[in-house]
This record gives structure tokens, C-alpha cells and sequence, in this order.
């Protein structure tokens, strides 16, 4: 059957494909043969080596610039802790021992309203609001007082006091009362001061720490749990043990009185024997006695039947 007739596309299907390229023969190309390096060694050079250059990693570079702020920093501040003197400066006035501090302070807070909330526990005679150089409030303030009582007053009752949606810290004055006493600036102050949030590496790693904890948490209970069945399971079979002793004691106790019962019957056997006994002689010999009257009675009847019949012979 011929394929004539047919279209271009069918026809295409049956068309031969092209012949394979010729390629030439591989040629084998002969192995070089190696001998060492002992030939080479002349050529080799007998001077030191170069001095290796310093070179410094982007991680190196950021760890020593971090490293220098930081000692700058411990510099400066060992600097203004050495000049740091509270009863020189010009702001700090009045009474140390009147004066209540005041920290947490809302930044829309005033002068006017601390007065008017701190005024319950008695009458004030100055309130400061500490700013920084471009005149924003810092968060804390310092009050003093007429009268120390009004001081302990507040220090006792004031602190947590809610004031513009804020809930303040109160304390007494510290930088002129206690010696050695430094502020949050230079390295003191009271508590862990305000912390930054962590960043993810450090909250992925404080969660594996938190799960690690109660996984230990689970498997220290565990083990008591299991600490504690064990004890108890011991305890139940000591109380068993105790049980069984009880028991056996019981059947001793029992054994010694049915011995101690059969001792008595034994005894009352022997008892009834020693009566029988001796009931036995009793009646032996009352049978002997009368045994003994009867034939003392019949030798007298004869006795006197015979001097009758003699008295008759006569």
C-alpha cells in the first residue's frame, strides 16, 4: 500500500531520519610517568617566609570597635563617678531627710498636679521636676516636705499612686543620705533598670531555655511520682509484712492457749483421777467398815443366842 495521497504532516512522520555524524577514532594518548619531586628541590628557594600580614574579619573588626566604646564608656564613667559629689550641686537644695523621690513620672505630668496628689500626706514646700539640656522632663521628680512625718507618710503610702496613667516608684533621697550612693548614670541605682526587648535569636533562645526547665521540671516530678509509688508500694507490703506477723503471732498466741487447754483438761483428767480415787478408798473402806460391824453384829447375836441356849440347858 503506497502512502500517496496523504498529506504533508502525515507524510512527515514517515520520512527517514538523517545519518549519524562520523566522528574519528579515540586516540589513546600515552600516561606521562611521574618520578617525585626529589629533581625539583634545587629550584626550591632557602630564605624565611614572608611575614604573614595581619588581616582582620568583619566580625573581628565589629568585636574590637565594640570592645573600645565600651572601655571609653567605663573610662568616662569611672571619671564622673570620681567628680560625682551630691552635696556640691547647686539644684540640690533643701533637706535631704525631708525630700521624697519620685520616679516613673509621666512626661505630661506637672509640678502643679504632683503637688496636688502628693499634698494629701501633708504640706509641701517645694516640688522640682528634673529636665534634660533641651528642657524634655527626664521621668522623675523630687518633693520635700515641712515635716519628716509627712515624708514617712508618703514613702509608706505612696508608692504604686496612679497619676496620669502612670503608676509611680517613691523613695526617699539617697545621694545625700547614704554614703557611696551613685545614680543610674554611673552604674547605681536600685533594680535592673529598663530593658530593651530581646531580640528574636535571644527569644528563641530563652523559650528552648523555659522548655528545657519544665522538661526537667516534668522529669524531676516524674521521678518523684515514681519515687513516691515505690514508697508506697513499699510501705504496703511492710504493712503486708506486719500483717502476717500479726497473724502469725495470732495463730501462736492461739496454739499456746489450746495448748494451755489441753494442759488444763489434762490436769482435770488427773484431778477427776486423784477424786476417783480416793472416792474409791473412801467407799472400799466404808464397805469394809460396815463389812466389820456386820460380822461384830452377827458374833454378838450368836454370842447371846448361845448363853440363851445354855441358860435353857441349866
Amino acid at each position: 500500500m503506497s502512502a500517496q495521497g496523504l498529506p504533508a504532516h502525515i507524510l512527515a512522520l514517515f520520512t527517514p531520519r538523517p545519518p549519524p555524524q562520523h566522528l574519528p577514532s579515540q586516540v589513546t594518548k600515552k600516561a606521562i610517568k611521574t618520578q617525585g619531586c626529589a629533581e625539583y628541590v634545587e629550584f626550591f628557594s632557602s630564605a624565611a617566609n614572608p611575614p604573614k600580614e595581619p588581616w582582620e574579619s568583619p566580625l573581628e573588626r565589629k568585636a574590637r570597635r565594640h570592645a573600645e566604646k565600651l572601655q571609653a564608656h567605663k573610662d568616662s564613667q569611672k571619671e564622673a563617678v570620681t567628680a560625682y559629689d551630691p552635696h556640691k550641686d547647686p539644684n540640690a537644695s533643701g533637706d535631704p531627710f525631708r525630700t521624697l523621690f519620685v520616679g516613673r513620672v509621666s512626661y505630661d505630668t506637672t509640678e502643679k498636679k504632683l503637688k496636688r496628689e502628693f499634698e494629701v500626706f501633708g504640706s509641701i514646700k517645694k516640688v522640682r521636676m528634673v529636665y534634660d539640656q533641651k528642657g524634655k522632663p527626664r521621668g522623675y521628680a523630687f518633693i520635700e516636705f515641712d515635716h519628716e512625718r509627712d515624708l514617712k507618710n508618703a514613702y509608706k503610702q505612696g508608692d504604686g499612686k496612679k497619676i496620669d496613667g502612670r503608676r509611680v516608684m517613691v523613695d526617699v533621697e539617697r545621694g545625700r543620705t547614704v554614703e557611696g550612693w551613685l545614680p543610674r548614670r554611673l552604674g547605681g541605682g536600685r533594680g535592673p533598670g529598663r530593658l530593651g526587648k530581646p531580640s528574636k535569636k535571644k527569644q528563641k533562645k530563652l523559650l528552648a531555655a523555659k522548655e528545657e526547665a519544665t522538661e526537667k521540671e516534668k522529669e524531676i516530678a516524674k521521678k518523684e511520682k515514681k519515687e513516691d509509688k515505690e514508697k508506697e508500694k513499699d510501705k504496703g507490703k511492710e504493712k503486708e509484712k506486719e500483717k502476717e506477723k500479726q497473724k502469725e503471732k495470732e495463730k501462736e498466741k492461739e496454739k499456746e492457749k489450746e495448748k494451755d487447754k489441753g494442759k488444763e483438761k489434762e490436769k482435770e483428767k488427773d484431778r477427776e483421777k486423784d477424786r476417783g480415787g480416793k472416792d474409791k478408798d473412801r467407799d472400799e473402806k466404808k464397805e469394809k467398815d460396815r463389812k466389820r460391824d456386820r460380822s461384830r453384829s452377827r458374833d454378838r447375836s450368836r454370842d447371846r443366842d448361845d448363853r440363851k441356849k445354855k441358860s435353857r440347858r441349866d
